[in-house]
């Protein structure tokens, strides 16, 4: 009775530190979307990922984690790197 408690329990917790990661990505996501469209008002102009980047470490969002939510964002359509180097909001 108590070892399914705690294989229940440790179940619980896992699945929790998985939603958690997910809200943590989300969240990062959402951050960098907004950096996106702060520095580009126009939606037609192209904007450089060295800028979002610099942006991005400004606010204290690490360089692979800032690399990781822009590859998330355009692959949900978001944003879209235009030229290499140059994204732009969709």
């Amino acid at each position: 009775m108590v070892l399914e408690n705690v294989d229940e329990i440790m179940s619980l917790q896992r699945k929790l530190a998985s939603r958690v990661v997910q809200e943590q990505e989300m969240e990062l996501q959402l951050r960098l979307l907004e950096i996106v469209q702060s520095l580009q008002p126009n939606a037609n102009k192209q904007l450089q990922k060295a800028k979002i980047l610099t942006v991005a470490e400004m606010e204290g969002i690490g360089y692979d984690d800032a690399i990781r939510a822009l590859k998330s964002l355009e692959g949900m359509g978001y944003i879209k790197e235009t030229t290499p180097g140059y994204f732009k909001k969709t």
